[in-house]
């Protein structure tokens, strides 16, 4: 019988199964998306996309993975990897709707919200027990899940539409001689559809190859195994405002994390 069950649990213990305080990878889990755990926003059904994993790395082989993956895929393919000893990292940085409405407007299909969460959300309660349960050693290496939606598939908003569209930052990662500290000289990096970093994660990638960790890629999409890879010099590489640069026309929400309202064009927000 389970010891744990996400229905009793509170989102602070939650929480705390994903980002345990012995864990050295915790400090870069995102709290964001746990703060709604406790609303009926976490209960959406979730699809069944959880495949093989048999392209990853032995765990033993101290390999640091990054899943950028659409929606819920990321956290189910984490907790897959995670029963092969893998520690599955959210980085989900985008907040629900604060008032509850869903991603689409029931009488005219148009989308209310710039980036659909809710299915990340029910995936990371769903997969608390089972995660708890799994007894990860306190050495295992890092999984890190994004949503490769983040910057959702629309170049503006419409007011009263909610913008949580996100992007990822270098200090969202650990540097590569923390990785390297604890053992780490690789990092894969999956992806569905495409072999190209995303431009934000070209950032924290070519910073590890500039640390001297290496670089390989998989594609979800394909049977080919990983394969090692180069990432050029993003624009802007290395600036000092690359940070401030990156987050125009982004929305923070002022708990953190990013969303916001879209104002009333007359009032010039």
């Amino acid at each position: 019988m389970s010891r744990y069950s996400s229905k009793m649990m509170n989102k602070e213990e939650i929480f705390a199964i994903w980002a345990p305080d012995e864990s050295v990878w915790s400090r870069w889990a995102k709290p964001v998306l746990f703060a709604y755990l406790d609303s009926v926003l976490s209960s959406v059904p979730l699809p069944e996309i959880v495949g093989d994993v048999d392209w990853a790395p032995p765990a033993s082989d101290k390999v640091a993975l990054m899943l950028d993956l659409p929606g819920p895929q990321g956290v189910l393919v984490g907790m897959s990897l995670a029963a092969k000893g893998y520690r599955p990292v959210p980085l989900y940085n985008a907040l629900p709707s604060p008032s509850g409405e869903p991603p689409l407007n029931s009488f005219t299909g148009v989308g209310l919200i710039a980036v659909n969460v809710l299915p990340i959300l029910s995936a990371l309660r769903a997969g608390t027990e089972e995660l708890a349960n799994m007894n990860l050693p306190l050495d295992a290496p890092p999984a890190f899940l994004l949503d490769a939606n983040r910057a959702g598939d629309r170049w503006s908003l419409q007011p009263h539409e909610f913008d949580n569209r996100s992007i990822s930052f270098t200090t969202d990662f650990p540097s590569a001689n923390f990785l390297a500290f604890h053992g780490i000289q690789r990092a894969l990096l999956i992806q569905n559809d495409r072999l190209v970093p995303r431009s934000d994660l070209a950032h924290t990638l070519r910073r590890w190859q500039d640390g001297g960790l290496v670089l390989q890629r998989k594609r979800l999409d394909r049977a080919d195994p990983p394969e090692d890879f180069t990432v050029a010099k993003p624009s802007l590489y290395g600036a000092m405002f690359q940070r401030v640069l990156s987050a125009v026309g982004l929305r923070r929400a002022w708990g953190g994390g990013f969303g916001a309202w879209m104002p009333d064009s007359s009032s010039g927000g």
